[in-house]
C-alpha cells in the first residue's frame, strides 16, 4: 500500500452474513458494525456451508500476491477445476485468503455513508432477483461457473438496454485448457426488472474468423448519438499476444447493430483488460482536461481525444480493491471534481466484493479516499449469490460462492441501478437512492 493510501484510509463498519440459531442467514447492518465485532462474526461466517451434512475444511492461506493476474493477464480461476466443491470452498468468505489490499488496523466508524458522503449507496437488492438467467440451448446457455453477467446498462428513450456477456461451453478446437467461450448480446426492459432477450441481433461478435475469440466484460458509453462498447477479446491459445488480446472497441447508433471490434492496445508490452471509461450518471463519456479517461486493470490509466485511439500509462498510485468495474463522474453538483471508481476483487474477506475509491479530476490517477469495506457483496441467504440455482432445489451451478462483480450502472428516476453478477451465473439488480 502506498504512503498516500495509508494516510487517507478510512474505515466503515460492514455487514456480513452470520448463521442464526435457526440456521438462517440474517443480514447485519452495513452501517453500524465495529471492527472487533466484524472479526468475531467473520470467523463464524467462514465456517458456514450450504452443503448439507458436509464437513468444513478451511483451505490453507494462500501466499499474498500484489497482482493475481499472471503474465498473460489471466486469473487462476479462469481455468477448469477437477473439484468444484473444493474450489467453491476456497472461493468462499475467508479473512485469511481474501482480505485484499486493505489495512487490518482500521478505526471504527458509525455510519459509512454519513462519514463518506461522496460514496454511492446504501444498496438494496431487488426482491425479483435474479433478473436475467442463461437460456437453455441458446448462445448464452451457460455452463458450470459461467452464465449471463458483467454487462452494461443504458437507458434510451425510456427503455433499459442491458448489453451483457453470455457464456457457453467452448465450441471450437483450441490448444488451451480453458473450456468456455463468450459473446456479447442485448436484452431490453421497460421497467429495468423484466428483460426480454433480443435474439435477432444477439450475439454480436463471434462471426467469421472472429468466432475463435471470446468476448467478455462490457463497458458502454455514449457520445452524442453514438455508443461505444469496450470489452475484452481473448484468443485462449495465444493469451499473451497483445496484438489480438485485450480491450477492443465497437460502435453503434442503436445499441443493436455494432461494428466489428478493433483492438485498442496492439503494441502494448502487457495485456490491457477491463477498461472502464469515465462517464456521467446518464452514461455520457466525460472529458477531463480535454481528454476522455479510461481505468484499466493492474494499475493502468489511459486517455483519448476521440474514444477510439488511446494511450495508456502506468499509474504510480496503487488503487486498492482489485479489478475495474465502473468509473463515475459528474454525479454530485456540489462536488464536480469527484470521481468514484468502483472495483471488484478480494475485499475484507470476500473473494470478490465491490469497492469504491474517491478520485479527483485534479489528478485522475491518484486515490483520495476509499471504502475499505465492501458496500455490495454476496450473501449466503441468497442461493444465486452463493453458487446455487435460483430455483429449488437449489442445485450447484457455480464455484463462485462469494463473488459479486458488475459493469452496469446508471441513474434513472431518482435511483442508481446496478446490475451485478450472482455467482458469475446470473444478473441481479441492486438500487440506491440517487440523493441522500
Amino acid at each position: 500500500m502506498t504512503t498516500e493510501q495509508t494516510d487517507i484510509a478510512q474505515l466503515f463498519p460492514m455487514r456480513i452474513p452470520m448463521k442464526s440459531s435457526s440456521g438462517t442467514m440474517p443480514s447485519i447492518s452495513a452501517h453500524r458494525f465495529s471492527r472487533r465485532s466484524f472479526l468475531a462474526a467473520a470467523a463464524a461466517a467462514a465456517t458456514c456451508s450450504p452443503f448439507a451434512g458436509a464437513s468444513v475444511q478451511q483451505a490453507a492461506p494462500e501466499k499474498k500476491r500484489d497482482n493475481p493476474q499472471d503474465e498473460k493477464g489471466m486469473f487462476a480461476w479462469q481455468f477448469p477445476s477437477a473439484d468444484n466443491e473444493a474450489t467453491w470452498r476456497n472461493q468462499s468468505f475467508s479473512i485469511d485468503r481474501w482480505w485484499g489490499d486493505f489495512s487490518h488496523d482500521l478505526p471504527d466508524q458509525m455510519d459509512m455513508f454519513t462519514d463518506n458522503p461522496w460514496a454511492i449507496g446504501p444498496f438494496t437488492k431487488h426482491m425479483n432477483n435474479p433478473v436475467l438467467a442463461p437460456t437453455p440451448g441458446a448462445w448464452d446457455r451457460g455452463h458450470f461457473s459461467g452464465g449471463v453477467h458483467n454487462g452494461s446498462i443504458v437507458v434510451k428513450d425510456g427503455v433499459f438496454y442491458y448489453i451483457y456477456r453470455g457464456e457457453s461451453p467452448i465450441d471450437i478446437q483450441q490448444n488451451s485448457p480453458i473450456d468456455y467461450i463468450c459473446d456479447i448480446g442485448v436484452a431490453s426492459s421497460k421497467d429495468g426488472v423484466h428483460f426480454a432477450k433480443d435474439n435477432r441481433h444477439s450475439p454480436f461478435f463471434r462471426k467469421g474468423e472472429d468466432r475463435r475469440f471470446s468476448y467478455e466484460d462490457v463497458n458502454v458509453v455514449r457520445r452524442g448519438d453514438t455508443f461505444y462498447l469496450f470489452c475484452n477479446q481473448w484468443l485462449w491459445e495465444k493469451q499473451g499476444d497483445t496484438s489480438m488480446n485485450g480491450i477492443v472497441v465497437s460502435t453503434s447508433t442503436d445499441l443493436l447493430n455494432w461494428t466489428r471490434p478493433g483492438i485498442l492496445f496492439p503494441q502494448s508490452k502487457r495485456i490491457h483488460r477491463n477498461g472502464v471509461v469515465l462517464q456521467s450518471p446518464e452514461n455520457e463519456a466525460i472529458r477531463v482536461n480535454g481528454k476522455y479517461v479510461m481505468y484499466i486493470d493492474d494499475n493502468l490509466v489511459a486517455t483519448s481525444e476521440d474514444l477510439l485511439h488511446w494511450e495508456s500509462r502506468e499509474n504510480p498510485h496503487r488503487m486498492p480493491g482489485g479489478e475495474c468495474c465502473f468509473a463515475l463522474g459528474d454525479y454530485d453538483p456540489a462536488q464536480p471534481e469527484n470521481i468514484v471508481l468502483f472495483t471488484g476483487g478480494a475485499h475484507t474477506g470476500h473473494f470478490y466484493g465491490v469497492g469504491e475509491i474517491l478520485i479527483s479530476k485534479t489528478d485522475v490517477a491518484k486515490p483520495v479516499r476509499f471504502l475499505p469495506r465492501s458496500p455490495l457483496f454476496a450473501e449466503t441467504k441468497y442461493p444465486y449469490e452463493n453458487g446455487f440455482s435460483a430455483e429449488p432445489p437449489h442445485k450447484p451451478i457455480s464455484s463462485f460462492a462469494d463473488c459479486i462483480f458488475f459493469n452496469g450502472l446508471t441513474r434513472y428516476q431518482g435511483k442508481w441501478w446496478v446490475y451485478y453478477g450472482g455467482s458469475e451465473y446470473y444478473t441481479c439488480l441492486a438500487t440506491a437512492p440517487a440523493v441522500r
